[in-house]
């Protein structure tokens, strides 16, 4: 988000928005493996924690499938933009802020996923 907001307050293009676009798509790969790893998660959840609420996991599922689309769409707009550069074309304008609006509603996401996991995790603090 850093990176986003140097980006977006840089009036022309520098390396911020090149890091800003690569950096959403390393987040779309990194939620994909996140996302990709919850069934085998919550198989041992169910195998190796006796007091657990299912409830809890499957909102926490719900979230965490969001967070996963909405990752995605950042990395697509990502893409678009480094396609652009290698066209030798600059992204269109809005791009940027779309993009960092898309980055501030993931954060809230998947830190409310995260607390959700940590509910399963820690049931105690229920």
């Amino acid at each position: 988000m850093v990176l986003g907001w140097k980006a977006i307050r840089s009036k022309k293009t520098t390396h911020y928005h090149k890091l800003y676009y690569w950096g959403s798509i390393i987040l779309a790969v990194s939620a994909s493996i996140a996302y990709f790893t919850g069934p085998a998660t919550a198989e041992w959840i169910k195998n190796n924690i006796t007091t657990y609420s299912k409830d809890l996991v499957e909102n926490h599922a719900l979230w965490g499938r969001i967070g996963f689309i909405v990752s995605i769409l950042s990395g697509l707009l990502g893409v678009m933009a480094i396609s652009n550069y290698a066209q030798g074309e600059r992204p269109h304008k809005a791009i940027p802020w779309i993009l960092f609006i898309i980055l501030l509603l993931n954060v809230c996401i998947f830190a409310y996923t995260t607390h959700l996991g940590g509910l399963i995790r820690r049931p105690d603090l229920l």
